[in-house]
């Protein structure tokens, strides 16, 4: 997962990016060096509008007539007339500093998960490219099934066997076991331990991801 993050208030910039932590979280702080980046591939684009070349709602008019990235407008202008102009403009959501740092990571987290991307105890599943993000920078690639598993035990805080087997059913069209899940589970279990997660529980009680410590 890529966010860009266009601000020039460089330690407001350094917070932003360590608090959405595991997602890469690439700064600019400027209007012409966001419109270099503007044709990189980005999943969420946060966006300040009081740039010291120009403002940001020109970038966002330009964006959207090549891309629908989502976009959250991160601005001190907090007049009715300008929160309207941004959504107007096409804006995802707008955010009027100061504000706290949770709010900005659960909207993120809300725009993210439309695109089947979740986050738990420090990690990010991005469940479209089989993908697990550690916060320690780590990575490990999934299978369907796997992905699936984690799917579902990052969406709830307990699953039992009938909620994992329905998943990998909704998300790969495969049926599947009671053998099968209990056999994944005991892969995916080796594969955590590289990023520090593990997969708590067992059969009676349910199974249930948590950050080793």
């Amino acid at each position: 997962m890529n966010i860009l993050l266009i601000e020039d208030d460089a330690i407001l910039s350094d917070t932003i990016c360590q608090s959405l932590k595991p997602v890469r979280c690439v700064q600019c702080n400027s209007l012409s060096g966001a419109f270099d980046q503007m044709e990189e591939q980005w999943d969420v684009i946060l966006l300040d509008l009081n740039l010291p070349d120009g403002s940001g709602m020109q970038f966002l008019q330009i964006l959207r007539e090549i891309s629908d990235v989502p976009v959250i407008i991160i601005s001190s202008r907090d007049s009715n007339q300008e929160i309207i102009a941004g959504y107007t403009a096409q804006a995802d959501d707008y955010l009027v500093k100061p504000f706290g740092l949770d709010i900005l990571r659960a909207k993120t987290d809300r725009i993210l998960f439309r695109t089947h991307t979740l986050r738990k105890s420090g990690c990010i599943l991005v469940a479209g490219k089989g993908l697990l993000v550690g916060d320690n920078d780590r990575s490990i690639t999934l299978s369907p099934t796997e992905t699936a598993i984690l799917s579902c035990l990052f969406s709830r805080s307990l699953s039992h066997y009938s909620d994992l087997i329905r998943h990998i059913y909704t998300r790969t069209g495969k049926e599947a076991t009671v053998r099968t899940v209990s056999t994944r589970i005991s892969e995916l279990k080796r594969k955590l331990v590289d990023i520090s997660l593990s997969i708590i529980g067992n059969a009676s009680s349910g199974y249930s991801v948590k950050r080793d410590l």
